[in-house]
């Protein structure tokens, strides 16, 4: 899970066994999506949940594993369709699904 929150990161961890629910915090680690891969072993993440909306979206696509699944539920960074990044390739190329 990521959030810019030590506090809610923290929360989030007592809900697993110790060591179950790895967390980022995406202000002290900008290049979060990095992260993702370092803990997944270079797999990636199965659901990637994007609330920032369309500026986050490269990050997610490169967090996202083969046959993920990227659902973006909210534009919290805001909606311009202008900047929207291509996403066919790399959706293409792992073979994954966005909603």
């Amino acid at each position: 899970m990521t959030s810019s929150s030590d506090h809610k990161l923290e929360l989030v961890r007592k809900l697993g066994g110790a060591g179950e629910i790895d967390t980022i915090n995406y202000d002290t680690n900008p290049k979060w999506e990095d992260e993702v891969l370092r803990l997944t072993n270079g797999r990636g993440a199965d659901v990637v949940i994007n609330i920032a909306g369309p500026k986050a979206l490269p990050s997610c696509l490169t967090a996202v594993g083969r046959r993920g699944t990227i659902s973006l539920v909210g534009f919290l960074g805001g909606f311009d369709v202008d900047t929207f990044p291509d996403t066919f390739t790399p959706i293409f190329s792992k073979t994954a699904v966005l909603r």
